[in-house]
């Protein structure tokens, strides 16, 4: 099916095409923001490279043995992490919330003595552990698991004959230190000293500098304790004697479990403890205007320090835009309505995103396993929720010709993309406008166009009527455009169209008037020589030349009578008509006129059915009808009239059986001088201005007249229709 479009329907057609543009604005939007992101990651790779020189050549910076160990093992190798709140030494643990899911759980697989015994295999022990810095004190607790927790004797000079803590670590001079804490009851203790195989028996040195409090769960117990970091080398360990057997004179050793973290009793056995150290944190809060966040490790990847919160961490793309909504004006405007219909389609930044690496205590990726070869590297990775793009960068820390360590910065994309998105909301709001009154010019154009075009074809229309006659002259414009050429074209064209015309119009009575006398001279004298003696030859040729002239004098009639027919019309007038008598009368005249050919009057209504319609000229077009029904008809089938009413209308049908209409010729027919008779006879001459007659009276009384095959295609029926009074 074709789909026929206007000028309007085009011009919006083409001005779809100007939705190419906000595409390839978006487009080059998208590689200013590849451009940026590459911006991005040099810029943080030449910041994390500014740290590290300030980083270079300082070995006290970092822990002794990060330049000897091989790798950090869980469990082993403790870390402090830096705790934001006082912790308050009374055993509750309610203040190591923030870090509590960042503890280690030892337990069975951890234990480094383990007695066969019914009690200890009845009572599995565990314990839960992490230790902290904050100010000048580490921190730690242990939450212990054990159903038969077993107090020292009150009164007992023997410190490890029951449940008992040793607390290893090396001194700052590199020496093993050895502290147990056994306790009578729940509640405050400090730690003795213990010397190298030494039995720990009291009397023994007291260390004041560590405290701590010992406190009795449903589960077995807690042991939170404090120690100054000037104690503290760069070892640490802890060693859980249990037992659930009391002390027993006589018996050396009644321990049934020990679960360390470490060998206690060598000092090379012994874990790392790794304390963020101050003076790298006060050299990244130095740094802290870089607006990315910051991490410093060794060169096992545990974090020595950091700076900066992620989530703010947009680098230098921040937008200084003032983001205040106004409440009024085209500020008003684009952000209570434009804006919002923008975040439907763009990638808008969310700062509430997960933080992966929060709280991380070592930091494992391929990228900074790259940069421990002494080369700057970078990485993107995406958010576990999906929510932000983060850039890494890594730079190595040397001292001397030896990666120590490395400096790590992470920024996230958000600046980037509200940068993008506030370039292509104000690309957006230029390319619309552009484009909505670009096509609303193109629109009011085409309209006009389009108005004038109509114009013209209504003018068009107006100056032909429906038998092809000029009816009224077009007015010419006077636009000096190409419409305005056309007007003038079609206005002078249908001025030579009308004079012609009105000379074919006058043409018949013309020819009638200019051949009449001829005519008449040619049949008169025609008549008077037949009256005169002649042989049979010469009275053939003279009934052959009378036959002639009563053909051409039939002929001059027929073209004067559409003619006389269309002046009488001007000045007809109507009355109201009753079809039943009408028709009624006709049919008997018809039978009269027709002795040979049968009629059938057949009337659908009873009532008087009435139309407003001049006499004559009704049943002039009914004689016309019926000539033809009579010339078409085939004997001896009757010729069937029908009078009915449908719809306030008026029907008349005139139907014969015969020869049916060729195809697509039902309009033709009513149009003048059109003829579908195979011949004609020698005394009748058919100039086709029957139907044409009939058509005129129909228009006349504003009816309509059609032409048709019947149902069953055995002949042809004619239709009028006329409105009812």
């Amino acid at each position: 099916m074709a789909i026929s479009l206007g000028l309007r329907s085009k011009v919006i057609a083409l001005a779809s095409f100007f939705l190419i543009l906000p595409w390839l604005g978006y487009q080059y939007i998208v590689e200013l923001e590849n451009v940026l992101r590459q911006g991005q990651q040099q810029t943080l790779i030449g910041t994390t490279r500014a740290v590290a020189t300030a980083l270079h050549e300082r070995p006290a910076l970092f822990n002794g043995q990060a330049s000897f160990l091989n790798s950090v093992e869980d469990g082993k190798d403790l870390y402090a992490y830096d705790l934001k709140i006082p912790i308050t030494i009374d055993g509750k643990l309610d203040d190591w919330q923030s870090v509590y899911s960042k503890s280690f759980v030892y337990d069975n697989k951890h234990a480094i003595y383990q007695r066969k015994s019914n009690s200890a295999q009845q009572n599995p022990i565990s314990f839960r552990q992490i230790v902290g810095t904050k100010g000048d004190y580490l921190y730690g607790y242990l939450q212990v698991e054990d159903k038969f927790p077993t107090f020292r004797v009150p009164g007992s000079r023997m410190l490890d004959k029951n449940d008992h803590l040793i607390i290893a670590l090396s001194s700052p001079q590199n020496k093993l230190q050895r502290y147990i804490i056994s306790v009578q009851k729940s509640g405050w203790f400090n730690a003795y000293l213990l010397a190298d195989k030494q039995h720990a028996e009291l009397p023994l040195q007291r260390e004041k500098r560590i405290q701590g409090y010992w406190l009795q769960t449903e589960k077995g117990y807690n042991i939170e304790f404090r120690l100054p970091v000037e104690m503290l080398g760069n070892k640490l360990g802890f060693a859980l004697h249990t037992t659930s057997i009391k002390a027993t004179p006589g018996v050396v050793n009644n321990i049934e479990n020990i679960i360390a973290t470490s060998n206690t009793n060598d000092l090379q056995q012994l874990g790392t403890i790794l304390v963020p150290s101050p003076e790298i944190d006060n050299i990244l809060k130095g740094l802290s205007h870089t607006q990315s966040r910051l991490w410093v490790v060794d060169r096992h990847q545990r974090v020595l320090a950091t700076a900066g919160d992620i989530h703010q961490a947009q680098g230098g793309w921040a937008s200084n835009e003032d983001n205040h909504s106004e409440k009024n004006g085209w500020k008003g405007i684009e952000n209570n309505f434009i804006k919002p219909l923008y975040s439907f389609f763009f990638n808008n930044p969310n700062s509430d995103f997960v933080d992966d690496l929060a709280g991380l205590t070592q930091l494992d990726s391929d990228f900074i396993h790259r940069a421990l070869s002494g080369q700057s590297q970078s990485s993107w990775r995406l958010t576990s929720d999906h929510q932000a793009m983060i850039l890494s960068a890594a730079s190595p820390i040397f001292v001397g010709d030896k990666v120590m360590g490395m400096v790590v910065a992470e920024e996230t994309t958000n600046g980037i993309r509200t940068l993008r998105n506030q370039a292509l909301t104000k690309l957006f709001n230029v390319l619309i406008t552009v484009i909505v009154i670009a096509t609303l010019v193109l629109f009011i154009f085409t309209a006009n166009i389009a108005t004038r075009i109509r114009k013209l074809r209504d003018q068009a229309e107006q100056a032909i009527d429906e038998q092809g006659r000029i009816s009224a002259a077009l007015t010419p414009s006077t636009s000096k455009d190409e419409i305005g050429d056309l007007s003038r074209s079609l206005a002078e064209m249908v001025d030579r169209l009308g004079e012609y015309h009105r000379y074919l119009e006058k043409l018949p009575s013309r020819l009638s008037h200019e051949l009449g006398t001829p005519v008449a001279v040619v049949r008169s004298s025609l008549e008077n020589l037949a009256m005169q003696p002649q042989d049979e030859e010469s009275k053939k040729y003279i009934e052959r030349s009378q036959t002639g002239i009563l053909r051409l004098n039939r002929i001059l009639t027929n073209m004067s009578e559409a003619t006389r027919l269309e002046q009488s019309l001007q000045s007809g007038e109507n009355i109201t008509l009753c079809l039943n008598e009408l028709l009624n009368g006709c049919v008997q005249g018809y039978q009269m006129t027709y002795s040979e050919q049968t009629f059938i009057f057949n009337s659908a209504s009873k009532n008087n059915i009435n139309i407003n319609a001049d006499p004559d000229f009704m049943v002039q077009c009914l004689d016309k009808l019926i000539n033809n029904a009579v010339e078409f008809n085939t004997p001896p089938d009757a010729i069937n009239i029908r009078l009915s009413c449908e719809q306030q209308i008026a029907l008349i049908e005139v139907e014969n059986s015969g020869p049916l209409l060729p195809v697509d010729m039902s309009d033709e027919l009513l149009n003048s001088m059109v003829s579908v008779r195979a011949k004609n006879t020698p005394d009748k001459t058919h100039l086709g201005l029957g139907l044409f007659i009939a058509k005129m009276i129909c228009d006349y009384h504003h009816g309509s007249i059609n032409i048709n095959n019947n149902q069953d295609n055995s002949g042809v029926i004619v239709s009028l229709r006329f409105p009812l009074i």
